[in-house]
């Protein structure tokens, strides 16, 4: 091979590479997930677990639905999991369980790859 043909190749190879790089997706970078719960709770612990699960890391937006018994959590997928939230409804002594959770930029996979937590006293 001739130098002038080896310098192509080397800089056809760097080219593509330098390319390439910025095209990967990066599995460190945050996002905000929104997880939605099903909970079994008494109104009167409404405005409670709002308020608690604001102060968790991370979390952004929390939305109560006493009479669905639902809790819509949005949060920083680099400062809380799903499994940590539900460990603090058990913690409050509720029962619950995530319905639904985004794959994508989760720390844990998708929802459906967990083990559930148990959180019956």
């Amino acid at each position: 091979m001739k130098i002038d043909d080896m310098k192509k190749i080397i800089l056809f190879l760097l080219t593509v590479f330098l390319l390439a790089v910025p095209m990967q997706a990066r599995e460190d970078d945050a996002v905000e997930l929104t997880t939605t719960f099903l909970v079994v709770m008494p109104q009167k612990m409404a405005s409670t677990v709002t308020k608690t699960m604001k102060k968790q890391d991370g979390v952004s937006k929390v939305e109560t639905n006493v009479k669905e018994q639902k809790v819509v959590i949005t949060f920083n997928s680099d400062e809380n999991t799903v499994s940590n939230l539900i460990k603090v409804f058990k913690n409050m002594g509720i029962t619950a369980a995530a319905l639904e959770t985004g794959c994508f930029g989760s720390k844990e996979g998708c929802i459906n790859s967990m083990k559930p937590e148990n959180t019956m006293r």
